[in-house]
């Protein structure tokens, strides 16, 4: 059923080639926005915006035909920090923690996508550490994987209870900006050095370790071609490396210093990464896999692409930022 939801709304999306990528628009905040995701069947973007120990955070909810912020939802302390949309059920989940209190919490917040409301908010776990480094969705067991950096591993939690049933061991490793392909069933976890893990989620089994770059911090997968680029947040020479969806090393893209954030507009097949060092968006071309452009002056963090409209959305210490792709 995700298998065919995925490749009908890929037929329905424009397919229209790229040309040079242009800032369309920017929404100022108040303060620094952190991780962000797009809902391409509602078209909306849903961005964290925490307010870093005040009384509560936000969601900020921009409509994506205007790219106007239209809601603002109060989430408690902590928990704007990483969206991620199940856009077949149109519910967000967004993770983080509350490091401002003495009882430290990583909690998970879910959100009716229609009505753009909370449903409920979880405490995952409270063993304090660096808390959750990454999020990913998996639409077919309906699960959240979190990445646990306080206790080296990955949760496994229900989408329907919200409870943690299983992790996954990263062989005491720090899992980092994971990210995860429904239509193999594989979770692809970085651990902020020269390792990859390729983990098979249905047999629960770990299927290839890999070694690539120095300091690989997030992951983003195209589910249609297979193939993994993951950036090497390291200054100078820096890389986004690409894997294809065994594993395998494809390619080594050289980008601008401190590549952090990424996302894969499925459609076009491009990668858009941000090198927070140099403020640049890196754009891979995921056929030949070379940078064709580096849109400068975007001071970016976290990277959303809404491949039914072919916008890339940026969050940062300046607010919000929109490109267009084409």
């Amino acid at each position: 059923m995700f298998k065919f939801a995925v490749y009908a709304f890929f037929a329905a999306a424009t397919t229209a080639a790229a040309s040079a990528q242009t800032v369309k628009a920017t929404i100022p905040t108040a303060l620094p926005t952190v991780g962000l995701a797009a809902n391409p069947v509602t078209n909306k973007i849903y961005v964290a915006a925490p307010s870093f120990g005040g009384a509560t955070d936000t969601i900020l909810v921009l409509n994506g035909s205007t790219d106007k912020v239209i809601k603002q939802i109060t989430v408690p302390v902590g928990a704007a920090n990483l969206p991620v949309v199940d856009y077949l059920r149109n519910i967000v989940y967004t993770v983080g923690c509350n490091t401002f209190s003495e009882n430290f919490a990583c909690i998970l917040t879910a959100i009716n996508g229609k009505t753009d409301t909370v449903i409920t908010t979880k405490t995952l776990f409270t063993t304090p550490g660096d808390g959750i480094l990454g999020v990913a969705f998996n639409p077919i067991l309906n699960k959240i994987y979190v990445a646990n950096g306080s206790e080296n591993l990955i949760d496994v939690v229900d989408a329907k209870t919200y409870n943690v049933t299983g992790t996954i061991s990263t062989s005491d490793r720090e899992p980092f900006g994971i990210s995860f392909n429904p239509l193999n069933q594989r979770l692809y976890i970085p651990f902020f050095t020269d390792q990859i893990e390729v983990f098979d989620v249905i047999r629960n089994t770990r299927l290839a370790d890999v070694s690539i770059g120095t300091a690989d911090a997030n992951i983003a997968v195209n589910v249609v071609t297979g193939n993994v680029f993951i950036t090497d947040d390291i200054l100078g020479t820096a890389t986004v490396g690409v894997l294809d969806k065994s594993g395998k090393t494809v390619a080594d893209v050289q980008v601008q210093d401190s590549p952090y954030g990424l996302d894969v507009d499925l459609v076009t097949n491009k990668a858009f990464v941000v090198s927070t060092g140099t403020a640049t968006l890196n754009v891979i071309d995921g056929k030949t896999n070379t940078l064709i452009n580096a849109v400068s002056s975007i001071s970016a963090n976290y990277v959303a692409v809404n491949f039914a409209t072919q916008k890339v959305y940026l969050s940062g210490d300046n607010g919000i930022t929109v490109v267009s792709e084409k």
